[in-house]
């Protein structure tokens, strides 16, 4: 039933329209109805807990938050910009880490960046693990880009800027405009994701020195002399079972087998050929039982030993591992050089210093994270 009021001093303000009460100011009269109205969501009825709506020279006023939150979406009243802000509010912050914070939009932006370089595919978003680990690696950037020196941030300026200006004209710019339009960002965006990711990279490179990397080859050396030994070996595998598995030996059978190829290759047969009929390593059985250039470090013990002992060029007696028995000759054998190893030597050392970061530093420098609605 209608229910009119006339003279009611109402003075909508946003706080009022957001809460569903009613504001009273002095500053103006207008005469409204209020009404018993039903609100149904896709056919299901919801009754707003306060505030009644009503109607004002021929327009429906309802409660903004009943609404909002009936369609499932979450209203916040940002009152130092006098903003409703429905559903997600980028202005929201969603981390504080020791230095800074981040907010909704700027996870948003990094987040579809993620995508860009992932060939497209921002993984799924619905993922809070993903979300969360999405949003950790761009605090990463942050933090490392406030400890790196102005020489790796200028370094970074510039093969950023040198990388947009290769994209623009391997794709033409227009079309590499409408591609960061579909991802919903924009060349500054992407500038500044670069330069974060780029300066991030530099500071973990500039800090390992040629010193330790030298160091570090030095003290591989120390704790096992044959760590940086390589050598080429053919081998032939006579195993406790063979290669597929169809037949089965004992010790004693597989010992007689290796004897056996022994003496067909002391009797000068075709190594390669004998290999791939008889080995039972599925790895070396098509290139004729041979490893080239292998680091000796990687093979089990026994085989390390043969690889690294047994005279070049000579077919030794077999050699018993957990496999089964191995007829090997070696046919050469060097030791990698500090500069033909130092780049790879680097490269594990940054990803070492970085994952010390991460899993020490950094969670001691995240104060907060919070990536709900």
């Amino acid at each position: 039933m209608k229910d009119k009021v006339k003279g009611l001093i109402v003075g909508l303000t946003i706080g009022s329209l957001i809460s569903g009460t009613a504001a009273f100011a002095a500053s103006s009269q207008i005469e409204v109805a209020f009404r018993s109205i039903k609100y149904m969501f896709d056919g299901v009825e919801k009754v707003p807990a306060d505030g009644k709506g009503f109607v004002y020279e021929g327009s429906t006023y309802v409660p903004l938050r009943f609404v909002s939150e009936a369609l499932g979406k979450k209203v916040e009243w940002d009152e130092a910009n006098e903003t409703i802000w429905i559903g997600i509010n980028p202005n929201k912050i969603v981390a504080t880490y020791q230095g800074g914070t981040v907010t909704r939009g700027e996870f948003d932006t990094f987040f579809a960046m993620q995508g860009i370089f992932n060939n497209g595919h921002a993984a799924s978003k619905d993922n809070p693990e993903y979300q969360k680990s999405v949003l950790n690696q761009l605090i990463q950037y942050r933090i490392l880009y406030g400890k790196s020196s102005e020489a790796d941030q200028k370094a970074a300026k510039d093969t950023a800027s040198a990388q947009m200006a290769t994209w623009k004209s391997q794709n033409g710019e227009a079309k590499f405009l409408e591609e960061l339009k579909n991802f919903k960002v924009t060349e500054t965006e992407l500038q500044y994701y670069l330069v974060g990711r780029l300066t991030a990279e530099n500071y973990i490179k500039s800090s390992v020195t040629d010193a330790q990397v030298k160091a570090k080859y030095d003290d591989n050396l120390k704790q096992d002399k044959d760590f940086y030994a390589i050598a080429s070996v053919r081998h032939i595998l006579i195993g406790l079972t063979n290669a597929d598995k169809s037949v089965t030996r004992t010790k004693e059978e597989a010992l007689k087998l290796a004897k056996d190829v022994e003496q067909k290759l002391k009797n000068g047969e075709d190594f390669a050929k004998l290999a791939k009929e008889l080995t039972d390593d599925p790895g070396s059985k098509e290139t004729g039982g041979l490893y080239e250039d292998a680091e000796v470090s990687g093979w089990v013990p026994e085989f390390k030993k043969a690889a690294i002992e047994q005279p070049v060029g000579v077919v030794g007696d077999p050699v018993e591992t957990q496999f089964g028995y191995h007829v090997i000759k070696v046919e050469s054998r060097s030791v990698k050089s500090f500069d033909s190893v130092k780049d790879s030597i680097r490269q594990s050392l940054e990803q070492a210093h970085y994952q010390q970061f991460v899993e020490k530093e950094l969670p001691g420098l995240i104060e907060k994270i919070d990536l709900s609605e």
